[in-house]
């Protein structure tokens, strides 16, 4: 089943196109990456999808209803955290989420309240004014909001910004659990490549506006076809960077190491290492590397723009 259908969604502001026919389908319980860098269109096609923003044009369905003509039913079954999302700055932790439990008529808002700021390591806040609170914080108290009502789906726009790396790791522990649980349908944008390849199921790349393409994190990676190649030299090392000038290889210096990109095939690799061996310039160390989303993603964001130009 799909719980969200989007279809050509267009939004401007002037004569800047945010969102371009953006399209995806995404299934329930599954969690879905919005993957783009700042200015992609991310977090304009977010505010669409939760009624922030209305499209110029499209269509939007979630759970299987024209989201245009049943917002208020549909609100009620979703939820919303984002890095910016506007908190009530002059009263306290605590005091905000009992405020957002009592509009989302949570049963038992305590007792949810705490077991929710337990699992994200808010407790010793609640007493803290938001304006008080750093980024992080921000961060987090905003997650216990949004999961307050039990959300069928959840909108996260850079919900990790400002957390540290340990602090991120839990919450997408966090996040995966409660998916696992409840079948919760998750979308999750973000500019860490790493971030979303850990979490979801499924990738959407976005770049100025557009989506570029869509898959699973490893189907993605393996359209690349190549691999990294890292080779250090102890010396000759201007030998070798004529070699791979000449083979119209391009190449990276790091100190003694030279860097470089090659097809993911043996019968490319291994002749260049043989060819370093018989113009008798030896390497000390070899590493090959698998590409990475960070990888693919710069790959199709070269090739859109490329296209542009033509």
């Amino acid at each position: 089943m799909d719980v969200l259908v989007v279809s050509k969604l267009v939004k401007k502001f002037g004569s800047v196109k945010a969102v371009d026919k953006v399209s995806f389908k995404v299934k329930k319980g599954e969690i879905f990456g919005l993957l783009g860098v700042n200015g992609a269109g991310k977090s304009t096609t977010i505010d669409m999808l939760s009624g922030l923003t209305s499209p110029d044009s499209g269509t939007i369905k979630l759970f299987g209803k024209d989201f245009s003509k049943n917002q208020e039913e549909c609100k009620q079954r979703f939820n919303v955290a984002t890095a910016y999302y506007n908190l009530h700055g002059r009263l306290t932790v605590w005091q905000n989420l009992i405020v957002y439990a009592k509009l989302y008529n949570v049963k038992n808002p305590k007792d949810k309240i705490k077991d929710l700021s337990e699992k994200f390591m808010i407790k010793d806040l609640f007493k803290t004014k938001i304006q008080s609170l750093s980024s992080g914080e921000r961060s987090r108290v905003v997650l216990v909001k949004s999961l307050l009502n039990d959300p069928e789906l959840l909108f996260l726009d850079e919900c990790t910004v400002g957390l540290d790396p340990d602090m991120a790791e839990i919450t997408r522990d966090h996040l995966k659990q409660y998916n696992k649980e409840t079948g919760c349908t998750i979308i999750f944008t973000s500019h860490y490549m790493q971030e979303v390849e850990k979490l979801c199921n499924r990738i959407s790349f976005m770049n100025k506006g557009k989506i570029v393409s869509t898959g699973n994190a490893q189907d993605l990676v393996e359209e690349l076809q190549t691999q990294k190649v890292m080779l250090h030299f102890s010396k000759n090392i201007k030998k070798a960077q004529s070699l791979l000038r000449k083979r119209e290889i391009i190449f990276e210096q790091n100190g003694k190491q030279l860097i470089f990109h090659l097809q993911n095939k043996k019968r490319v690799v291994y002749p260049l290492l043989e060819e370093f061996i018989k113009q008798k310039i030896p390497f000390d160390d070899i590493h090959l590397e698998k590409p990475t989303l960070e990888d693919y993603f710069i790959r199709k964001s070269r090739q859109n723009e490329s296209s542009e130009e033509l």
